[in-house]
C-alpha cells in the first residue's frame, strides 16, 4: 500500500464516524484507511478523554482539535523536510526559469 497523506479534513472525517460509534474496523473498510492509521489519529482524542457518544461535537470543533494535535496536517510545509534545503536555493532557481 502507497504511502498517503493526510489533510485536516480527512482525520476530521476519521474522528466523526468514530465519535458517532462506527469501529476502527468499519472506518478502515468504508475510508480505505489502514487500522494502524485509524489508531494513530484516534490516540489523542482518547487521551483526551473523549469517547465515541459523547455530547454533540461539530465538524469545526474536530477540525480545531485536528489542526492542535497534528500541525503538519494543517500546515504542508511542515511535512516537507526537504524544503528548507531546497530553499537556500530559490533565488537561483528562479533565475534559471526566467527566458533568456
Amino acid at each position: 500500500m502507497a504511502r498517503r497523506t493526510f489533510d485536516v479534513i480527512d482525520i476530521t472525517e476519521i474522528l466523526v464516524h468514530w465519535y458517532a460509534g462506527r469501529s476502527q474496523y468499519e472506518i478502515a473498510d468504508s475510508l480505505g484507511v489502514d487500522r494502524k492509521t485509524i489508531r494513530k489519529y484516534l490516540r489523542h482524542a482518547i487521551a483526551e478523554g473523549i469517547l465515541p457518544g459523547g455530547p454533540p461535537i461539530s465538524e469545526t470543533e474536530w477540525a480545531a482539535r485536528v489542526r492542535a494535535w497534528f500541525p503538519e496536517a494543517a500546515d504542508r510545509r511542515l511535512r516537507q523536510v526537504t524544503w528548507p534545503s531546497i530553499a537556500v536555493h530559490h533565488d537561483h532557481i528562479k533565475d534559471q526559469s526566467r527566458p533568456g
